[in-house]
């Protein structure tokens, strides 16, 4: 007895040292990791990582208000530290994280490649469920994505975008008129409307679909696919593997489901039905393949695997991201019916005689760029609402980057920020687009006109990154501002947005708060996405 006893209390001891070693290590990483931030303000630990789909499930409930991190504080944090780069140390990996604010420092990390890049590691495993992608890759391999992608963007393809939302939206508005009330009045779940409305377009004016009945069910396992994409990207696999030997209430059920509906996906693959939905992709793939002998063929051309990776990515963006903006542009609207008015004296010069039935591709380049005003609602939109707030970069080697500080009287005072090699950038884009050096005192309001330029004014491209920046910036960047503003002009020009029914007794505030709370996901999404259509007299 005594002697099981030494050997249990041997153990424990041995079990305690190890523990308190690796803490002790730990603690000398971390500490190790405040030094390399050097000066540069802020100096908080993070134990959540602050871009990747884990920290936004979190996202709600931790940083909290106040600390480096807070998803909804936009640039508040960088004013009270008064600079436009602020540090932070992220605990599990021991390694610095510095956060920008700053366009033009932003710039620099967007367009340096010898310095910085992606986090291939999170990429790799948190998004290329199917293989390889345009976002999922390193500079040289997203070059061969971005060319075989590019026709499905080019500005040859806006004109079938115009063409396609207008008559998408006619036959929405054709459902939403049978919907109508004695009074006119439609209730709209805007995110749902838009969802559908958006997939259509995507598939048929991107892709060139014919939306033939085998894509549908592609289109809807592909959307459950979407909503189950933060747990598959966040979760590791042994966790699946576990939960599917061992039922976990609440847990295992929902897993179990997420692995479904990516093995419904891989089932979907082994068949010829999904080229259906992406001729315009797979077309440019075997241009490729037709123009190159057999190894320069497999230097260039993509895989089944990267199409299909590819197209998994662009489903996404093309169309829940599209929802889900202007879902928050509808909100604003019915929030602000001055911009109402605004958009409708501007579509009313456009279509004097009421939204035209019939659109051919060639009224796009005419049209489009006389709806100014309504393409800077939705880029304002955009603005104060991105689609994801922060983006992240690695350091590749020992660096300076230059940023600035603020003082409180004159320019801003350039000073400059060591990097070290491994450590993190996490590019704030929710800070960039409320930062007062850009936008203005006035930055958290609701603005369009910051978007036109005149004689006297140009609004500030480089600190508007909605689409990202740098030579990796959003492919669909021209394709989301042409259906968004069509889809716009056309609402505005038939039907009032009104706040529901149950906020208008409401003060204003409230009312703001209530329309344009979000949550972060795969893309930044309205958590009431609801409003009235009215349909003008």
């Amino acid at each position: 007895m005594f002697e099981t006893y030494s050997i249990l209390q041997v153990l424990a001891c041995a079990l305690l040292s190890l523990v308190l070693l690796l803490a002790i290590n730990k603690a000398k990483e971390i500490a190790d990791a405040f030094k390399d931030l050097g000066s540069c303000p802020g100096r908080s630990l993070l134990w959540t990582h602050p871009f990747h789909p884990f920290g936004q499930i979190f996202a709600t409930v931790y940083p909290l208000k106040g600390w480096i991190g807070h998803y909804f504080d936009a640039f508040s944090m960088y004013d009270h530290y008064r600079s436009g780069c602020i540090s932070s140390v992220l605990a599990s990996k021991s390694r610095p994280v510095f956060w920008l604010a700053d366009a033009q420092a932003i710039k620099v990390v967007a367009t340096d490649k010898a310095n910085f890049d992606k986090d291939m590691d999170f990429y790799s495993n948190g998004i290329s469920f199917f293989g390889p992608n345009i976002i999922a890759s390193d500079t040289s391999t997203w070059k061969r994505h971005r060319m075989i992608s590019n026709p499905a963007f080019n500005e040859s393809v806006n004109g079938v975008v115009w063409k396609e939302t207008a008559k998408e939206v006619r036959n929405w508005f054709s459902e939403l008129d049978s919907q109508a009330k004695s009074d006119g009045e439609i209730s709209i779940h805007t995110f749902d409307s838009f969802s559908t409305l958006a997939l259509t377009i995507f598939a048929c004016a991107g892709f060139g679909s014919d939306g033939a009945t085998p894509i549908t069910e592609l289109r809807e396992t592909l959307r459950m696919a979407f909503h189950h994409s933060a747990a598959r990207a966040s979760i590791p696999d042994w966790v699946f593997d576990l939960t599917n030997r061992i039922h976990i209430p609440f847990l295992s059920p929902y897993l179990r489901k997420t692995i479904g509906v990516y093995e419904a996906l891989d089932q979907m693959f082994e068949f010829d039905d999904w080229w259906s939905f992406t001729p315009e992709l797979g077309q440019a793939n075997m241009d490729v393949d037709g123009e190159q002998d057999e190894k320069e063929r497999g230097r260039r051309s993509l895989t089944d695997r990267e199409l299909v990776s590819n197209m998994f990515l662009f489903f996404i963006a093309g169309h829940e991201t599209t929802a889900n903006t202007l879902s928050f542009v509808c909100a604003f609207l019915a929030l602000y019916p001055d911009v109402q008015q605004k958009i409708l004296e501007e579509v009313k010069l456009v279509w004097p005689n009421g939204v035209p039935e019939d659109v051919e591709e060639a009224e796009y380049k005419n049209t489009f760029s006389r709806l100014t005003y309504t393409t800077a609602v939705f880029y304002e939109a955009l603005r104060l609402i991105p689609i994801v707030s922060r983006l992240g970069r690695m350091v590749l080697k020992d660096t300076v980057l230059r940023t600035y500080r603020l003082n409180g009287v004159g320019d801003p005072e350039p000073y400059s920020v060591p990097m070290k090699e491994g450590s993190e950038i996490i590019i704030d884009m929710a800070a960039v687009h409320r930062n007062p050096i850009y936008w203005g005192a006035d930055a958290d309001d609701f603005k369009p006109e910051r978007f036109v330029d005149t004689d006297t004014y140009r609004w500030p491209r480089d600190a508007f990154l909605a689409f990202s920046t740098g030579f990796r910036d959003c492919i669909g960047r021209r394709f989301a501002a042409v259906e968004g503003a069509n889809v716009i002009a056309r609402i505005i020009r038939r039907y009032e947005i009104l706040v529901p029914k149950h906020l208008k007794d409401m003060p204003f505030e409230e009312q703001k708060a209530y329309l344009l709370k979000w949550r972060p996901f795969v893309s930044n999404s309205p958590v009431y996405p609801e409003v009235t259509f009215r349909k003008r007299s």
